[in-house]
C-alpha cells in the first residue's frame, strides 16, 4: 500500500513538472528543443504521468474502502 501511495506522488509531482516546465519563461531553447511541438510533447507527457497517477489513486482509495468495509481482521 506504501508503494502505491509512492507511486501516485512520484506520478503527480513528475506529471506536474513536466506538464509546467517546457513553458516556463525561460531563454529560448535552439533547435528542436525549443520547438512549440517538442515542448507539447513533452507537456502530452506530463498529462500522461497525471491520468497514471489518478487511476492508481482511484485503485488506492478502492482497496482501502474495501478494508474498512470488511472490518477488524481477526488475530
Amino acid at each position: 500500500m506504501i508503494a502505491n501511495a509512492l507511486f501516485v506522488f512520484y506520478c503527480t509531482t513528475v506529471g506536474v513538472y513536466l506538464l509546467l516546465r517546457p513553458w516556463a519563461g525561460r531563454a529560448p531553447l535552439p533547435g528542436l528543443l525549443g520547438s512549440g511541438f517538442f515542448r507539447g510533447f513533452v507537456s502530452g507527457l506530463g498529462l500522461v504521468h497525471l491520468a497514471a497517477g489518478i487511476a492508481d489513486l482511484r485503485n488506492l482509495t478502492r482497496s482501502l474502502e474495501q478494508r474498512r468495509d470488511a472490518g477488524p481482521r481477526p488475530e
